[in-house]
C-alpha cells in the first residue's frame, strides 16, 4: 500500500485531510441550505442527511479524481475507469442496439474529461483502450446507464 501511495501524485496544500473535509463539506451544505431557505423559501430537513453523505462521497470522489492525474499503472487505470464512466454516458456502444449518442452534453463532458486526464504516447493509447473497455462493462453490468 506503502508503494502505491509513493507512485501517486499527492495534493500538496499544507491542510490537514480532516480540515479540507470539514471545510469542502461546509461549504458546499451551507450553499445549498441558504439558497434553500431565502431564495426558495423552504428547509428540508428530512433530506439534510443523504445531502450530507453525498457531500462526503464528493470530497472522496475528487480525491480519487486528483489521484487519476498522477503517474504510474494506478493513475492510468483510475483515468480510465473515469473515462470510461464518461464514455458510457455519452453514447451507447452495444453492438445489439446500435451506436448513437445519448445526449450531446455529454460528449463534451466526455470531451473535457478526455482534455483534462490525458497522457503521453503510450499511456494515452492504454488509457482510452482501458475506457472503451470500462464503457462496455458498464453498459452491460447497468444496461440502462444512458
Amino acid at each position: 500500500m506503502k508503494e502505491f501511495l509513493e507512485k501517486i501524485r499527492k495534493p500538496k496544500t499544507g491542510i490537514p485531510l480532516k480540515r479540507q473535509l470539514a471545510a469542502t463539506v461546509g461549504i458546499i451544505l451551507a450553499g445549498y441550505y441558504l439558497y434553500c431557505h431565502y431564495v426558495l423559501g423552504f428547509l428540508p430537513r428530512s433530506y439534510m442527511m443523504i445531502w450530507v453523505l453525498m457531500s462526503f462521497a464528493s470530497f472522496f470522489l475528487a480525491m480519487v479524481c486528483w489521484y487519476a492525474k498522477g503517474e504510474g499503472a494506478p493513475a492510468v487505470l483510475l483515468s480510465a475507469v473515469i473515462l470510461g464512466a464518461l464514455l458510457a454516458q455519452a453514447v451507447n456502444l452495444r453492438i445489439d442496439r446500435g451506436f448513437y449518442v445519448y445526449h450531446l452534453m455529454e460528449v463534451f463532458t466526455w470531451l473535457a474529461g478526455v482534455l483534462l486526464l490525458r497522457r503521453r504516447g503510450k499511456e494515452f493509447a492504454v488509457e482510452m483502450g482501458l475506457s472503451v473497455v470500462a464503457a462496455v462493462l458498464y453498459q452491460l453490468i447497468l444496461p440502462h446507464w444512458g
